[in-house]
């Protein structure tokens, strides 16, 4: 065993038809070019195995599996990466660990270092490399979702794409990653090293997924509660129990869309919107012009959006989202009200407020820039108060179910909520003494 001091002399070396990788005073050579007759033989059986309902084998044996052989030091690792999930980042690691774990469990010949395999010209391809993305996509991720054990991206963890380059999965991929990276890694290398059983590690990582979403959901059974025992229910208590809430809370720019979004919910549960429908909430970072968004909160009339309202904490100053608002009201047809809701006093300085103007004249839209107190009392002008106690009853319901997932057509929200969860619970206990 070489010494800890030792200087670590793991290396890539890259030629025209193959990778070399230099780890552990071992060399092994990873070939590129059209998956040979084996591979394919091996992509077959794993792609047979999972269509016959091998993931969901697994879930059912889970009960009665022993883990006494799997070692501290394995189930430290798989813990550690289950740990690394934060309402941010690790879930598309986790996800990428628990597709290799699985397809070493079905074909332990097959290399899980090698994510890309195909037959076609055209694509990269290693000669013993299988297409993880496509089997992630149709069995993997599907699963993970259905089972609530992972609430990654619909499409698949491929979809992040610092996990699609060209190199072999090692210490020395050096793609830019966020979350347990180091775990990860260690955790390829055990697998691939044979170091950790990879059937037993499915096993583990599956139980640690699932104590994690009974655990999810003991959370979410005692937030419901709470909310609908909320005693301060006037529309006042409600805003202000809110703005505590998205201002304490991590990763507050998306919590204040969330809150946004669930009064609209609440308006919508009303009957308040006449003809016009709420359009469910985008996923986390998904980019409004790609999916063709025009804000976080948008209505509808038949197709066509005809108000929307772009989030924007932590930033008064909106003289670039401005431009960008005008673009997509001249591709997008049919908007009448367009703005940005502001958790603070929005910035109204002279060069702001004739942009707005001129752009609302160049449009034909009604442009607004609004604190979330100001668009609170834009949404509700013609309320009367005691409809708006009632509103404020849904809106802490929306909030709260949107967060614990069990609103999955209108807040179809992908990213884990422990932390937002554990917050709300913290809030209305204290609200209660």
């Amino acid at each position: 065993m070489a010494d800890k001091n030792e200087k670590d002399n793991s290396h890539l070396d890259i030629y025209l038809d193959r990778y070399e990788l230099y780890q552990n005073n071992i060399v092994t050579t990873y070939y590129e070019g059209f998956q040979n007759a084996a591979t394919q033989k091996r992509y077959e059986k794993i792609n047979n195995v999972l269509a016959e309902g091998y993931l969901y084998k697994i879930m059912t044996e889970l009960p009665d599996v022993d883990f006494q052989e799997l070692s501290r030091e394995n189930k430290t690792l798989l813990k550690r990466l289950v740990k690394g999930i934060t309402s941010e980042v690790g879930r598309a690691l986790v996800g990428v660990a628990f597709l290799q774990l699985t397809i070493k469990s079905i074909a332990p010949e097959q290399s899980i270092r090698l994510h890309k395999g195909t037959t076609r010209r055209g694509s990269f391809s290693w000669v013993d490399g299988i297409s993880m993305r496509t089997i992630d996509s149709t069995y993997s991720t599907p699963f993970l979702r259905e089972q609530g054990l992972l609430n990654v991206n619909k499409f698949g963890v491929f979809m992040t794409r610092s996990l699609a380059e060209n190199y072999p999965y090692s210490k020395l991929y050096k793609a830019e990653m966020r979350g347990p990276f180091t775990e990860w890694i260690d955790l390829v290398d055990a697998i691939e090293e044979e170091r950790m059983p990879a059937k037993l590690g499915l096993y583990y990582l599956m139980a640690q997924l699932k104590n994690k979403s009974d655990d999810f959901n003991r959370m979410a059974e005692e937030v419901v509660a709470l909310a609908k025992e909320f005693k301060y229910k006037e529309f006042d208590c409600i805003s202000g129990f809110m703005k505590s809430f998205f201002s304490e809370t991590e990763y507050s720019a998306r919590a204040f869309e969330i809150v946004i979004h669930g009064f609209m919910q609440a308006i919508s549960e009303s009957n308040m919107l006449g003809d016009l429908e709420l359009v469910p909430i985008s996923q986390m970072r998904s980019a409004n012009k790609k999916h063709r968004n025009i804000g976080d909160v948008e209505l509808k009339d038949g197709k066509v959006i005809v108000e929307a309202w772009d989030a924007k904490y932590g930033k008064p100053y909106l003289r670039d989202e401005l431009e960008e608002l005008r673009d997509k009201i001249l591709t997008s047809p049919g908007v009448k009200v367009a703005g940005f809701i502001v958790d603070g006093e929005v910035d109204r300085r002279k060069d702001i407020v004739k942009r707005v103007e001129e752009i609302a004249f160049e449009t034909g839209v009604e442009i607004q820039l609004l604190s979330f107190d100001e668009w609170l009392a834009y949404q509700t002008k013609h309320i009367a108060q005691t409809e708006l106690d009632r509103i404020s009853e849904r809106w802490l319901l929306a909030v709260v179910e949107s967060f614990v997932q069990r609103r999955p057509e209108i807040a179809p929200i992908d990213e884990p909520c422990e932390a937002w969860v554990q917050d709300l619970i913290k809030q209305l206990n204290a609200k209660k003494v």
